[in-house]
């Protein structure tokens, strides 16, 4: 007789066993069904290894170890050891260690750039004296007016008129005529040859020229005019320009040009024609006519200067200037 208390055990030890035989006998069962179903395989991760036929373009045997043929581009004989021609393009005497010779180019003087050794040239300011401004400014303007509605439309009506002969006639006439202004002048000036030019072109033009309509002293003999003044002959004498002056009708001066110009009044014969009318009527022409030989300057002198009075100003300075410091 068993134990009652040994009872359950003999109960549970076959049924343990009985549970442990089942369940190994599905595992190898569920193993056996592992090993035996296939596993899908994906054709992305495992390709197909193939041979791949070649397209000829990497022939083996351009690549075999045969030398390639020369094909004459790169000639050896070109490489060779031989020297080249000199074909004289570098003349080896031109490197010579010989010195080079100083051309004085880069001289050691020429280091110190603000040397103070050479004389510097010192343009002299003239300063213009023009306690007259609004005054001249005015002139200047009425001048502007009566060039431009009167005398440059007289000149080109008597440009239409006139032939070129008769107006080169007028104005050597006149030339002629005011010889005592340019050899009083060359005169008071010491310039004794210059005064007997116009002592001798005067008498030539005169008779030969028919009253200095022609000009043979100068076509002939080459007796040139001086073109002199009592304004120059004055500025010869040291006399300063004084203070500028813009005169109506006569232009730009200066107070010394001014007293000339009253000389060079009283020299001119062109003075002294009676009626008065007469005379200013004569003068009228030769100022109409001598505007016709500057048509288009005053013109192209306005166009080129901002401030064409103060331009002007300059200019007439400058200009008497010079003939001042003539010979």
């Amino acid at each position: 007789m068993l134990n009652n208390n040994a009872s359950p055990y003999l109960v549970k030890l076959p049924l343990s066993l009985l549970i442990l035989m089942m369940s190994g006998c599905v595992s190898s069962k569920n193993l056996a069904e592992h090993t035996t179903k296939p596993t899908p395989i994906s054709p992305i991760m495992i390709a197909e290894s193939k041979v791949i036929e070649g397209d000829g373009l990497f022939d083996d045997g351009r690549f075999d170890d045969e030398p390639l043929e020369d094909d004459g581009l790169f000639d050896d004989a070109q490489f060779d050891d031989e020297p080249l021609e000199d074909d004289g393009l570098f003349n080896d005497a031109q490197f010579d260690d010989e010195p080079i010779e100083d051309d004085s180019l880069f001289a050691d003087d020429d280091d110190d750039l603000f040397s103070d050794d050479s004389a510097i040239e010192v343009v002299e300011q003239v300063e213009i004296s023009d306690p007259f401004y609004y005054f001249n400014k005015a002139m200047f303007h009425v001048n502007d007016k009566l060039y431009f509605w009167v005398l440059r439309p007289t000149a080109e009506g008597y440009k239409a008129i006139t032939p070129q002969f008769f107006r080169v006639g007028v104005a050597n006439f006149f030339r002629n005529i005011t010889m005592p202004i340019r050899f009083t002048s060359s005169l008071l000036q010491g310039d004794f040859e210059s005064s007997g030019t116009e002592l001798g072109r005067f008498a030539v033009n005169t008779t030969v020229g028919l009253l200095g309509v022609m000009d043979p002293a100068d076509d002939y003999f080459d007796w040139q005019s001086n073109n002199q003044d009592m304004g120059l002959t004055l500025g010869k004498y040291g006399i300063g320009n004084g203070p500028y002056i813009v005169w109506p009708v006569f232009g730009p001066s200066t107070l010394r040009d001014t007293v000339g110009r009253s000389g060079d009044y009283f020299l001119s014969p062109l003075t002294y024609l009676q009626p008065d009318k007469l005379s200013i009527s004569v003068q009228a022409v030769e100022k109409v006519n001598t505007t016709y030989f500057s048509l288009g300057d005053y013109e192209a002198f306005k166009q080129a200067y901002i401030d064409p009075y103060e331009r002007m100003k300059e200019f007439y300075i400058e200009h008497r200037a010079d003939r001042v410091a003539e010979e």
